[in-house]
Order: structure tokens, then C-alpha cells, then sequence
């Protein structure tokens, strides 16, 4: 499915370049022949053929960030993951590591003598405090 829509996705941006590239071609060939009419000023025709081309480009960017909006809906619904999302995964699978690469590093304690009960060890974390009187 994903070639089919890679594929689909290939060939609307090349047909979006391609009738960009015609329609200038159209519009300037519209406005060189208003120019040798002389129904236009040559620079006002440069100015059409650009503005022409400026709100092209506008429209197409619309049509883009719909086209790229549908195919997220598309990929949230199939239950892809989305690209945030993977990098999430990614760095809580790199602290994982870290926490087991620091477990593995820490010595381990000296296992108890034989006919003794295991006692945990005391925290190590709280400062000692003397004892009264010193």
C-alpha cells in the first residue's frame, strides 16, 4: 500500500510542477501577444505574468497542505505511528538503556553469611547526624 500511495503522491507533485511550468509558458504567451498588440506595456506585462504565477503558487501551497493533511489522517487511521511519536519511542527506549547500563555498572553487594537473615541496606542518601552531645 505504501508504494501505491508514494507512487500517487510522486505523481500529483510532478503533475503540479508540470502545469505550473505550463501555465507560465500559457500566461506569458498571452502577455507577448497583448504586448505586440500593444494593448499592454511590456513591463506591465512581466508584472501580470507574476502575479499570475504568485497566486498559483499560493493555491498550490493550499492544495499541498491538504493533500499532506489527508495523508496524515490516513496514516493516524491505519495506526501508524506518526514521526513525534517515534522519536518519543526512540528516546525512552535510549534512557532505558542508560538506567540498565548504570545498573549493570553498580557493584554488587557482598551476599550475607551463611545462617543469616538478609537485612536491607540502610539509605546511604541522608547525611548522618552525630550524635547528640558532640
Amino acid at each position: 500500500m505504501r508504494g501505491a500511495v508514494g507512487e500517487t503522491l510522486e505523481r500529483l507533485i510532478l503533475l503540479q510542477i508540470g502545469a505550473a511550468a505550463a501555465t507560465r509558458d500559457k500566461v506569458q504567451e498571452i502577455v507577448d501577444s497583448l504586448v505586440e498588440q500593444g494593448r499592454v506595456e511590456r513591463e506591465e506585462g512581466r508584472t501580470v505574468v507574476d502575479d499570475v504565477m504568485n497566486r498559483a503558487r499560493e493555491r498550490s501551497t493550499g492544495a499541498r497542505s491538504l493533500v499532506d493533511a489527508s495523508v496524515q489522517q490516513g496514516l493516524r487511521r491505519s495506526g501508524l505511528p506518526t514521526r513525534e511519536d517515534y522519536e518519543d519511542m526512540v528516546f525512552r527506549i535510549e534512557q532505558l538503556e542508560h538506567r540498565v547500563r548504570m545498573l549493570e555498572d553498580r557493584p554488587a553487594p557482598p551476599p550475607p553469611p551463611a545462617g543469616e537473615p538478609e537485612v536491607p541496606p540502610e539509605p546511604t542518601d541522608t547525611p548522618e547526624t552525630p550524635p547528640p552531645g558532640l
